[in-house]
């Protein structure tokens, strides 16, 4: 384990680095389970996670030493636990703003938290909020991005990295702190209460927005357009003249 410290940034002044782990949200959650206090904004950061999670208990496979898989320890009290969700807009936006700055226009973020680069994959979020009762305890935002990932498995459909659409490699610790910054600003505008303005913001990077496609829901298939994102989380989809709303895992892409 090795310790380091990226200046000038509350998200990241303490950056733990590790060889191996299974997942960088699980070393966090276990370190504050054994009461050793943290900071907040504490990094761990893994060059080989070989349990790592996706969103709906999904699988991430990451070539150890290729791409960015890390975690953040946050305390987002001034946020109601109910509009949780913004928190998960506020680090999407500062993910896409930065592999945008990188790839282009064509990098969007998939409703909930996945980014895409045109209508493959190429990072994700997933985020364990822990309350006690009404209350937060914490927020642990595990990222992965893949980076200069090449080569995938034939099962895994739709996936791409920065470096296969660049067409070359990129410093890892260089895009590390791009990041860091971008989620730092995020964070900040989020405890601003730039609710509104984040909203408007995820919508317009949305994947698929205002756009007509097929989805979907309990078995049925169904054309519709992404038109809302309500600040619980909830996705609505205009169906011919009818307003439907999915929650997580109610709908699917097709």
């Amino acid at each position: 384990m090795q310790n380091n410290t990226i200046s000038g940034l509350f998200i990241g002044q303490n950056l733990i680095s590790l060889k191996s782990v299974d997942s960088s949200n699980n070393y966090l959650k276990n370190q504050l389970a054994k009461s050793k206090p943290l900071p907040e904004g504490t990094v761990i950061l893994a060059e080989d996670q070989f349990a790592g999670r996706g969103q709906f208990e999904n699988q991430w496979l990451s070539q150890p030493g290729k791409n960015l898989t890390f975690s953040i320890l946050l305390f987002p009290v001034f946020l109601a636990p109910l509009k949780q969700f913004l928190l998960n807009i506020a680090v999407s936006l500062a993910i896409n703003d930065i592999i945008t700055s990188f790839i282009g226009c064509d990098c969007k973020i998939k409703w909930p938290n996945d980014i895409y680069f045109k209508d493959k994959k190429i990072g994700g979020v997933l985020i364990e909020n822990i309350l006690q009762g009404s209350k937060w305890k914490y927020a642990i935002v595990g990222i992965g991005i893949n980076v200069n990932q090449l080569q995938f498995d034939d099962h895994i459909k739709n996936i791409t990295s920065l470096s296969a659409i660049l067409g070359k490699e990129i410093p890892l610790d260089t895009l590390l702190s791009a990041l860091l910054v971008s989620i730092n600003n995020r964070y900040n505008q989020l405890k601003g209460n730039d609710f509104d303005n984040h909203i408007q913001e995820y919508k317009k990077n949305l994947y698929r927005y205002e756009s007509l496609h097929s989805y979907e829901s309990n078995g049925l298939p169904f054309e519709g357009r992404i038109t809302n994102i309500k600040p619980e989380g909830q996705i609505e989809i205009t169906v011919g003249d009818e307003v439907k709303t999915f929650s997580l895992k109610e709908v699917k892409y097709l």
